[in-house]
């Protein structure tokens, strides 16, 4: 899983040891192998595969591992070339801080902002020349607060065309907002922009901006931020924002300048936001800027995902496939680690259970194959961005078909007799009675998500498939019969620790997990409507995809 939050670092803490299953939480007519489950979990946690860590001979191990499990079912190779492996490469990204920036406005007046003072930011990955060099000369369009929601009174976008201009924009969230919907558009800026054809960006540091964090602090984050993504087959960086080149911050002092004689100044923007973020309106500005950049590119690693398929039984869902997924690597071993000191980081929970969970679904399905065709995928590089999901999410690899629905499996805590399951997503749309008809088939509760404020339904795999239009799901469990201390126990304890081993586990309840992860694949596989989106589902509206009714 990727990594939590600091506020949830800091409200996790030790409360309990694992508890041992009660003979009555045993599951009726287990379906899948426990012996097996745990075999697999304690080989792939085991100090040999040196935590798993993407771009390292033990991930390599780890791969190894499975793709051989994956042969000995009789399962297909998806991976590049007939192999196992979809191989791929990553690279460090970071802006240059010799970007420039100048204001030019109606009258031809120009004004000269200086990198580090007035502003900071940069070229996206994948913008630019050869060498990463890049210029712009575009018209600037006031966007508010940059948001599509009418419902909420924010159309920033209506009235005003930002294909090929620079949106300029402040930050802010309505209050009550759904909290998933609330991340999704923290995280989304670039990829609104991007949707409407602008060429860049440049965030307004506003007063009620500087009461969240001052401008010092701000500016040093901006300006060394740097990130790690994949290159895809046609050797371009991979950033998600299409045509966008640039994303800039302005200072206090440079934003007020921006807005100088607009007819909506800093002055109206501050008293917008301090009003309950009143509207504000979008309107050409009149203006021109004109940026220079320079991104750095540094090869960073080459790592794998292992990719095994089981074609379907029913041709006409042959094009539609079924998507299992579990992430293999973990964080590796640290600096001075030795005899006395173990900073080896085994992930036992995280997530040698879920690709163990995976396997055992593989082999069931393998024996009994399902209408449509299921891909199996354990995945490289989630620790580091969900890379390997977004990697695959946009090259699956198919000719003959695509990916129709995903079952994602991550991290399942499993140290007490668990009672009820989140299926994150799957309300979504039209899977939902298929997981729920999983998790009834053995008595236990479906609930929502007991921790909405955390965001786990962007934090893990499944999300790079929601943003390439696929409905998913996330199975996980919930904090019934006990599972709120059991969970908090593990995260402020043992989560990214070198103590997350393979003891720790309860094999009768991954045993439990893994029985219902397969039941929903099963009745995924088999369902009579093609996988879709619900009508009006924001993230079907927002990425695209098939919906419940529409062709």
């Amino acid at each position: 899983m990727k990594n939590l939050s600091l506020f949830a670092a800091l409200a996790a803490f030790a409360i309990a040891s694992p508890v041992a299953a009660e003979d009555d939480a045993t599951s009726q007519n287990p379906i899948t192998d426990r012996a097996t489950l745990e075999s697999d979990v304690r080989t792939l946690a085991d100090d040999a595969m040196e935590g798993r860590e993407a771009g390292t001979p033990g991930y390599d191990m780890a791969a190894d591992f499975v793709a051989n499990r994956f042969h000995s079912l009789g399962l297909q190779p998806g991976g590049d070339d007939g192999t196992w492996f979809q191989n791929f490469s990553l690279v460090r990204h970071s802006a240059a801080d010799d970007a420039g920036l100048s204001i030019v406005g109606a009258d031809g007046a120009r004004m000269k902002a200086i990198y580090g003072h007035d502003f900071v930011g940069g070229g996206l990955a994948s913008a630019g020349d050869a060498d990463g060099r890049g210029r712009v000369n575009a018209e600037m369009v006031f966007v508010g607060y940059g948001l599509d929601m009418p419902e909420l009174g924010h159309d920033s976008f209506a009235g005003v065309d930002l294909q090929g201009k620079v949106a300029v924009w402040v930050f802010d969230m309505p209050e009550g907002m759904d909290p998933l919907l609330a991340m999704h558009m923290q995280q989304a800026g670039a990829d609104r922009f991007a949707a409407q054809g602008a060429v860049g960006s440049i965030l307004l540091w506003t007063p009620e901006l500087s009461l969240l964090v001052n401008w010092t602090r701000g500016r040093n984050f901006f300006g060394r931020t740097s990130s790690t993504t994949w290159v895809g087959p046609d050797g371009v960086a991979h950033d998600g924002a299409g045509d966008m080149e640039f994303q800039l911050v302005a200072s206090p002092e440079m934003s007020r300048q921006i807005m100088a004689g607009q007819a909506f100044d800093m002055d109206a923007i501050a008293l917008a936001q301090a009003n309950e973020m009143a509207s504000m309106p979008s309107f050409e500005m009149g203006a021109r800027a004109r940026v220079s950049y320079a991104n750095q590119r540094e090869p960073l690693l080459d790592t794998s995902n292992v990719i095994a398929i089981q074609p379907g039984t029913d041709p006409a869902f042959a094009d539609q496939y079924v998507v299992v997924s579990a992430h293999l690597d973990h964080v590796g071993v640290e600096p001075g680690h030795g005899e006395d000191n173990d900073r080896l980081f085994n992930g036992a929970m995280d997530n040698a259970s879920g690709v163990a969970t995976m396997m055992e679904m593989a082999r069931l399905i393998a024996a009994e194959p399902t209408r449509r065709p299921v891909m199996f995928v354990a995945l490289g590089a989630e620790e580091m961005g969900l890379l390997g999901s977004s990697y695959h999410a946009a090259n699956p690899g198919l000719t003959d078909g695509h990916l129709a629905v995903n079952v994602n499996v991550d991290m399942p805590i499993l140290t007490w007799p668990f009672s009820d399951v989140v299926a994150f997503g799957a309300d979504r749309s039209n899977i939902f009675p298929q997981v729920s008809a999983a998790v009834g088939e053995y008595d236990l509760k479906l609930v929502p998500d007991p921790n909405p404020d955390e965001g786990f339904f962007f934090r893990s795999d499944q999300y790079s498939y929601v943003q390439a239009g696929i409905p998913a799901v996330y199975v996980d469990l919930g904090f019934g019969n006990g599972g709120e201390a059991a969970q908090e126990d593990f995260l402020g304890a043992h989560y990214h620790q070198p103590s997350d081993e393979a003891f720790r586990i309860d094999y009768e309840q991954l045993g439990r997990f893994a029985d219902i992860a397969y039941l929903v694949a099963r009745n995924v596989g088999n369902m009579d409507d093609r996988p879709a989106w619900l009508a009006g589902d924001f993230f079907g509206d927002t990425f695209g995809g098939p919906v419940v009714g529409q062709d």
